[in-house]
């Protein structure tokens, strides 16, 4: 996020300068994305805390696949970028980019307890009925370690 450091910059901030506002308006979002994301997601669920950009980073619990549940997730109207797309050697299975820059923070809710839904019914299947999910190529072997691109881990 922006943060004035001279003179110049702080004075504009104080006028309501337009990267002041659009700097508002994301921590704005952002902060909606990080509580709802704290107050719904289920047990297990771990994101990443950005300093900056549009995105966090979220871990889905152990034997979730973010590609497997993207179409469950589109027909609850929730979109997201699963973390494969993000790796070339099968890493990122358990992973997906939300973003929070353009929807206003209470689709951003809404679209969180949307997709807590899905991940909570996509953890009740996968405790019926097991999990395929083996250690994939790349994946950690460590219990509790993730394969997170970016420095900002929560």
């Amino acid at each position: 996020f922006f943060k004035p450091k001279t003179a110049y910059e702080i004075s504009a901030c104080l006028v309501g300068s337009e990267m002041c506002i659009r700097d508002r308006v994301y921590r704005e979002r952002r902060d909606a994305l990080l509580d709802s994301l704290q107050a719904m997601m289920p047990e297990g669920t771990r994101w990443t805390i950005p300093a900056g950009g549009f995105y966090s980073w979220v871990t889905l619990p152990d034997g979730l696949d973010a590609t497997a549940m993207l179409p469950r997730a589109v027909a609850e109207l929730v979109a997201y970028v699963p973390g494969t797309g993000f790796y070339v050697d099968g890493q990122g299975v358990s992973n997906m980019r939300l973003s929070y820059c353009y929807p206003e923070p209470d689709r951003i809710r809404e679209g969180v307890r949307r997709l807590s839904l899905v991940i909570e019914s996509e953890l009740e299947i996968a405790r019926t009925f097991g999990t395929a999910s083996a250690a994939s190529p790349g994946s950690p072997t460590t219990p509790g370690e993730s394969s997170t691109p970016g420095p900002d881990v929560a």
